[in-house]
Formats: structure tokens, sequence, C-alpha cells
């Protein structure tokens, strides 16, 4: 069972029976007691858990953040990385955003920067950015529903159509992301708009809360080869180290 697939089934676990001992849960996975162990110290360290003496219990939902004009709400550690990313948009950048949960979180700190101009295929994300940006470009294709419950357009023959787009920086984020794999996604659609990014932008800033890390979804979107910087909540090296090992030109942004 990979890593990804043992932290789901503890968090689930945990939800249900609020705690258990590493005995309990090396017992339901299957595996040791030591890599029990090893699973819940960097959980914790990701914020998901609180460690207790021979076991663990599951950690609150964090604190939520309303976001006006969209009536959606957004995770602390969301709140958190959106925070780094917008010190990254200057007066008059041309930037891309793209969808779902935490670019919406990005629209909203970034709508008063003067002078910017956005393309996007975060249609829930233009409503927000329409009264305030300088120019704002919605790329077509199918609407689809992001996991978020947004509404996001994909297209297919994206790279194609968007043949000779340039912007100055490229915002998005992903399902998951991990070492080896990179950022994956949920849904093919999603992958085309990640893998026509580096063909737009050679600074492309990749956002990741904690709850991303070491998860890997359906489709690989990008390896970590492809972005220039990953913006995080997560802070512990020893965590880092790992992506910074896989890729070493990657520049991290957390607190």
């Amino acid at each position: 069972m990979l890593k990804h697939d043992r932290f789901i089934k503890l968090r689930e676990y945990l939800s249900t029976n609020n705690a258990a001992s590493t005995r309990e849960l090396s017992d339901y996975l299957g595996v040791s007691v030591v890599t029990v162990r090893k699973d819940l110290d960097e959980m914790e360290q990701l914020g998901f858990v609180k460690r207790t003496h021979g076991g663990a219990i599951l950690v609150e939902a964090p604190q939520k953040i309303e976001i006006r004009h969209s009536g959606v709400t957004i995770p602390a550690r969301i709140d958190i990385l959106t925070d780094l990313a917008k010190a990254y948009v200057c007066p008059g950048d041309f930037i891309f955003l793209g969808s779902g949960k935490t670019c919406l979180s990005l629209a909203e700190k970034i709508k008063e920067v003067e002078g910017i101009s956005v393309i996007t295929n975060n249609v829930s994300a233009v409503t927000i950015l329409k009264p305030y940006v300088e120019d704002i470009i919605l790329l077509g294709g199918e609407i689809i529903m992001t996991p978020d419950g947004l509404c996001a357009t994909s297209d297919s023959n994206l790279q194609a159509t968007t043949s000779g787009i340039f912007v100055g920086k490229a915002f998005s984020s992903g399902v998951g992301i991990d070492p080896d794999t990179g950022l994956t996604v949920n849904n093919m659609l999603s992958t085309y708009v990640s893998r026509a990014i580096p063909q737009w932008t050679s600074d492309w800033y990749v956002m990741a809360d904690s709850s991303k890390f070491g998860v890997r979804a359906f489709y690989q979107a990008a390896e970590l080869g492809k972005m220039r910087h990953l913006v995080t909540d997560v802070s512990d090296e020893s965590i880092l180290r790992k992506y910074r090992d896989k890729a070493p030109e990657l520049d991290i942004v957390h607190p």
C-alpha cells in the first residue's frame, strides 16, 4: 500500500474513531507498527493529526475564512499560501490564473493590484476580477465543475487554440503533489491546462497546501522540473527537502 493511500485510510479511521493506538492502526492497515509511527509523525508535521502516547487523534478542521463575493469558504491553510503567492503579483503584470478554490482565494487578494491583466479558465474568478482588472480573458472550451464545486473551462485542443499566448506569470493548483509524480489532477481535461502552462511562461507558481502533499490523483499534470515555484503552507524542511532533492532548481516559497 502506497503512503498516500495509508494517509487516507488513517484519516478515515481516526475520523470515525476519534483516537487510536499505533497497534490498532497497524492491525487495521496490515503494516508494521514502525510504519504507522512514521506515517503519524509525518501526518502530525502536516497538521492532520496530533500524536498521543502510543497513538494519535485527528486534528479538528482548521478555521474557515469567508471569501467575500464568492460564497465559498477557504480553509486557513489555503489562506496562508495565497497570502504568500499574492506578493509575487506586481502592478502591470499579465498573469494566468487557474481553476479551483486556491486560485479563487488568490483572485480575491490580487483584484486591486493596479493595472494587472488576467487570462483564466476560472469562470468563478471572473466575477471577482472583472470590476477591477485592466483586461480579463476567459479561455474557451467545455464548462466543467471542479472538485471544489466551482466552474472552469477546459479544452482538449487548448495548446493549439492558445498558440502564441505569453503571460509574465502563471498561478495554478491541483489535487495532489508528490516528489516522484509531481502535480496530479483528477480529470484529463484539467491536465490540458497544466501541460500548456510551460508554453506560456517560464515563471509558473504551483500552489499546494499541506493537504495535497504526498497525494497522487489520477492524472499527471506536470513533473516537478516543469515548475519554477512551489508555494505552500508546509514549512517542515524534512518534507520540503524531498522536493528540492528531486528538482534542485525548484524555488519553494513557504512561511
